[in-house]
């Protein structure tokens, strides 16, 4: 089995407090507290060490996206990517130069840093709101990274958590990471599988993520896979991919499988949602908050024994019985996410104004 599926898995190398936004209740169409469009132009600093570049085209996805869609809104985003996973964690200790000569240089009416170490860098910036939001290891993981976080976040302006478990442990305004619909929706899984020279029979469990990241538990995934005991089922990962690759991916497979050990609010579960994909995953993060009423996904034990019954049940549905999920990530269209985030902008800056009166 593991050979078998090892023949259809896609391995690249590495390259470049408590106030709940509710998600919509299912199938209502986003209704954003006012019109981002019709607000003022905001001019706004990301400080982040994951986005997309050459190098590494899938890290930080999400982050990318939130950028896009405030540039759609009007507002000017300019982003400083901290290269510092892996390569070289100085540059944590020489982006607070490049954030403070940045902000005495530009008038920016906001600085907003994702993840809990870029907010370091983010504090030495020059007379500028800081927002800072936390997406997930960065709060929940180990001892150091939350330390770092909790304290960083104390001298924001705003904090922004994706999840209630997050907010549960830091504090902070929950607004989940949204998705962009107009890329992430429904199309032929034939089309799909021949667009990515996948074979045309049998069933792909998807596993969306870096393999060699513990924290994703791959060897869990393939392992629940294998216990199906059946050829024809196989198991595909996909890392470093474009995001405006991966509906492909997502509409090429039969189920997506999450055994991760640590989560915030997993954006590749409403990405897989959004393209008709059903869901098997252990009770990780909100993503039982995510897939609540949908029915043909299953929340599982953290164990290969309960993925593979999961597995089962999810693969083994009748296809008299049409999966839908896609209606309900309405709630967590992108544009909703950013007028959410817009609106903690304002406040801040309201606030400083107030402050300096």
């Amino acid at each position: 089995m593991d050979r078998l599926a090892s023949s259809y898995t896609v391995e690249l190398n590495s390259v470049t407090q408590g106030t709940l936004v509710k998600p919509l209740n299912r199938g209502e169409v986003a209704r954003p507290e006012g019109n981002p469009m019709s607000q003022k132009s905001l001019k706004v600093l990301f400080v982040t060490n994951m986005y997309p570049d050459q190098g590494n085209p899938g890290s930080g996805a999400f982050v990318r996206q939130q950028a896009e869609y405030l540039r759609k809104a009007g507002h000017e985003i300019d982003v400083l990517h901290i290269q510092g996973g892996g390569r070289s964690r100085l540059k944590y200790l020489t982006s607070p130069f490049d954030v403070l000569a940045r902000t005495r240089r530009i008038s920016y009416d906001v600085v907003h840093a994702h993840y809990g170490l870029s907010g370091f860098p983010a504090l030495f910036r020059h007379k500028t709101p800081l927002v800072i939001t936390l997406h997930g290891s960065d709060a929940l993981l180990g001892c150091v990274q939350p330390l770092i976080s909790k304290i960083v976040c104390s001298f924001a302006d705003a904090v922004i958590v994706v999840s209630k478990g997050i907010s549960a442990r830091i504090g902070g305004e929950i607004i989940p990471c949204g998705v962009d619909l107009e890329v992430f929706r429904p199309c032929d899984r034939t089309e799909a599988r021949l667009r990515l020279g996948l074979p045309p029979q049998g069933k792909i469990v998807l596993f969306p993520f870096d393999p060699q990241r513990k924290i994703k538990r791959y060897e869990l995934a393939r392992s629940a896979v294998a216990a199906l005991r059946d050829p024809k089922i196989q198991i595909l990962t996909v890392c470093e991919k474009p995001n405006e690759d991966m509906p492909w991916y997502y509409n090429a497979a039969d189920v997506m499988i999450l055994c991760s050990e640590s989560e915030g609010s997993p954006t590749s579960i409403k990405e897989a949602l959004a393209c008709n994909l059903p869901i098997v995953s252990v009770d990780v993060g909100d993503v039982r908050e995510i897939v609540n009423e949908i029915d043909g996904c299953e929340i599982c034990g953290d164990n290969a024994e309960s993925l593979t019954r999961g597995l089962q049940r999810v693969l083994g549905r009748s296809t008299d019985q049409p999966f839908e999920g896609s209606l309900s990530m309405l709630r967590y269209d992108q544009s909703r996410t950013v007028a959410a985030i817009v609106n903690v902008y304002e406040r801040v800056i309201r606030g400083r104004v107030t402050a300096n009166v």
